[in-house]
């Protein structure tokens, strides 16, 4: 079986990547399964109207005409209008290429202040998320506004330059019908060549250059505290991207995100690997491929590899048998659990075999697991760059 990130350049050098939805991945965390009882539950309860005491109103048809932005934006099952509109807004034309933009594009400047309004409602209500921020500055030909779906609630999120190449974020949500800033525990800063990517329902990933490096950092939303926090972050060099520049897709790409620390090897691993259940999916080998595949239809690619057929997600990939469908393997990278061999050895013990590629130098080490086997492949350094569990060839047609 190939190394996962030699497979993921091929699949994506030789295809157009299929589109992302912000829906429901359940290949990446088995949690998200349960979000779904869950949301629905949670959506009825959020019935929350504008909160209009004290706030200065004014005519929706109104700020329409004389809002820069307006975005849609829901709480549970109520769903809004959210207006973007500085009393004191100045356009100018630039007049060359600059981080602003393109000679001839518009720039506009302003205090500008959020307002809210129930979606189809003919009066919007002033907010205080932006009431204390200096003046903001936008080029509309630029996406430095937009919103992103995270389960039951919109994240609007507004985006500034900050140097040549990057922008910082300010992220706001409804509660209890008020827009409010969510709290986040560091700087949100991306660059200003890609928008901020979901990657579930639960996780964000922005990416910066910064001293010739690639920062990229994934982060956690937190719907009750309305809180993001740093989940994970990450630096690659040039000699980091193996054989697929994974900047150059992560910004061209927008169903591409880089997979993140989000799995923990536990000494239980060999115990579930025993009942075919993978890290990092809910579904156990033997399940067949058109369920996971209606589940979660947004797969990068389906090919073949060594006769095998298969389906590719960004942070997994389902080898399964031609004939049945059912799969017979699963391969995670191993940039989800951030791991060397050394750690591997000292948690299960020495595994029983391990042989090492001439030509990639790479190590694999076997343990077994009933009628199953875990591989662990390793690079020169002892990083652990894919995990494999498979059915052993003599259970192969079990």
């Amino acid at each position: 079986m190939k190394n996962f990130i030699n497979m993921i350049m091929i699949a994506m050098l030789s295809s157009v990547i299929a589109g992302c939805s912000n829906e429901i991945n359940a290949s990446l965390n088995t949690e998200e399964i349960k979000f779904e009882k869950e949301d629905k539950v949670e959506a009825e309860q959020n019935t929350s109207a504008v909160q209009e005491a004290g706030k200065e109103k004014k005519d929706t048809v109104w700020l329409e005409g004389k809002s820069l932005f307006q975005v849609d934006a829901t709480d549970g099952k109520m769903k809004y209008t959210v207006y973007l509109y500085a009393e004191d807004e100045r356009r100018t034309i630039l007049e060359e290429d600059s981080a602003k933009g393109k000679k001839g594009d518009s720039y506009f400047t302003g205090h500008y202040s959020v307002y809210l309004a129930e979606k189809g409602s003919k009066e919007a209500y002033r907010q205080e998320a932006l009431n204390n921020s200096a003046e903001l500055s936008f080029n509309p030909s630029k996406e430095q506004v937009y919103t992103q779906n995270m389960r039951n609630k919109t994240i609007i999120s507004i985006f500034q330059s900050k140097g040549e190449n990057a922008v910082k974020g300010q992220l706001l949500a409804i509660k209890d019908g008020e827009v409010l800033k969510i709290n986040t525990d560091k700087e949100v800063i991306t660059s200003s060549k890609a928008k901020m990517k979901n990657i579930n329902q639960k996780y964000l990933q922005t990416a910066q250059n910064k001293n010739d490096r690639w920062v990229i950092s994934t982060w956690l939303f937190n719907e009750e505290t309305l809180s993001v926090s740093l989940h994970d972050r990450i630096e690659l060099n040039k000699e980091d991207h193996s054989d697929i520049d994974w900047m150059n897709l992560w910004l061209k790409e927008e169903a591409l995100y880089y997979p993140f620390k989000n799995l923990a090897l536990s000494v239980d691993a060999i115990e579930k690997a025993k009942q075919g259940i993978p890290l990092g999916s809910p579904y156990p080998i033997g399940t067949n491929i058109s369920e996971i595949k209606k589940s979660d239809p947004n797969y990068i690619k389906e090919g073949f590899e060594n006769s095998s057929p298969f389906v590719m997600y960004p942070e997994i990939t389902y080898y399964f048998e031609r004939e049945t469908g059912n799969v017979t393997a699963i391969s995670i990278p191993g940039q989800r659990v951030r791991t060397f061999i050394d750690e591997i050895t000292a948690m299960f013990g020495t595994p029983l075999e391990v042989r090492e590629e001439v030509l990639s130098g790479e190590t694999i080490s076997t343990y077994l697991a009933d009628k199953y086997s875990i591989e662990f492949i390793s690079d020169l350094e002892g990083n652990v760059s894919e995990i494999v569990l498979m059915k052993t060839k003599n259970h192969a047609a079990q």
